[in-house]
């Protein structure tokens, strides 16, 4: 191994076995492109090693071996990465939902489709020509519900 790879790999070893990293959930891997290449929890690793110019990740699974001349960065963060960096919507076109004992009434849109399932996935109220008005929610026993208008979706306690 080079003094050079040894330096820059440095870094890296020194969070893994510090308590750095022990706050964190998981080591994610990014290649040349900045896309996530691997993504593991760190519970689930029992240990990373280098060889020449390869990172290994040991895990109950097996070994990974990792060439790091394809390595952009390795993160440490609190949720796994995924190629989806964030999402924004435009105020303009945002939906809330104002919950009242018998009915739900929709903030932010005056029309499309509206469903409303129970938390075991069965849907339990489906209007595709909604015009904007009121929910009635009467029919709907306690509990938690989701509900999806267009592309937003909710939960909400009845």
């Amino acid at each position: 191994m080079t003094n050079r790879l040894k330096i820059s790999l440095l870094p890296l070893a020194v969070m893994l076995w510090s308590g750095v990293a022990q706050a964190q959930s998981f080591m994610t891997i990014f290649n040349a492109n900045g896309s996530p290449m691997a993504s593991y929890s760190l519970p689930a690793i029992n240990k990373v090693t280098f060889d020449g110019a390869n990172m290994i990740v040991a895990t109950p699974e097996g070994n990974q071996e990792i060439d790091m001349n394809n390595v952009l960065s390795v993160k440490f963060t609190d949720q796994q990465q995924t190629a989806v960096e964030k999402i924004s919507t435009d105020d303009a076109t945002t939906v809330r939902i104002a919950t009242s004992r018998n009915s739900i009434a929709v903030l932010g849109a005056t029309s499309g489709a509206v469903a409303i399932y129970a938390v075991n996935g069965q849907q339990v109220y489906s209007n595709r020509q909604w015009r904007g008005e009121s929910i009635n929610t009467a029919h709907l026993q306690p509990g938690i519900y989701i509900i999806t208008i267009n592309n937003s979706t909710f939960k909400f306690k009845k």
